[in-house]
């Protein structure tokens, strides 16, 4: 059992360990794709909110990450829902990498932003990566 624990801890610390960047150029391509900047966009039949489209979902996993107090009208305020944004990915692109062992990339990133924390092993995200590429040009 002692010898099985050192293993495993060897394992952990051998694995690659990456910061998550994420690029204000990313989360610039983002609001663009998504509301093309409005702060008042409403979509998903009233579900999304904001210039990044964040649902009330994605509002509370954020202040579970965190620990801090967003509100839903947060989503309109273009400085907090970057924040919110910001916080999300770089969470579940530490997660990504965990799982992977690769280092999280914008498309990446970008996928788990319109497909939640395992958006990118979904299809239907490589469409909303392709909008997000033309952004980024």
């Amino acid at each position: 059992m002692k010898k099985l624990f050192v293993v495993l801890l060897v394992a952990m610390f051998a694995m690659p360990v990456f910061a998550v960047n994420v690029d204000e150029r990313l989360l610039d391509a983002i609001a663009i794709v998504e509301s093309e900047n409005n702060d008042h966009a409403v979509g998903d039949n009233g579900n999304a909110v904001g210039r990044y489209q964040l649902w009330r979902t994605y509002v509370d996993d954020v202040n579970r990450i965190s620990h801090k107090n967003f509100s839903y009208d947060d989503r309109r305020d273009p400085v907090k829902a970057r924040e919110m944004v910001r916080i999300y990915l770089r969470h579940y692109g530490r997660v990504y990498e965990r799982r992977t062992g690769k280092q999280a990339t914008s498309e990446v990133l970008a996928r788990i932003h319109n497909g939640g924390p395992r958006g990118y092993q979904k299809t239907a995200t490589l469409k909303y990566w392709m909008k997000i590429q033309k952004a980024l040009k």
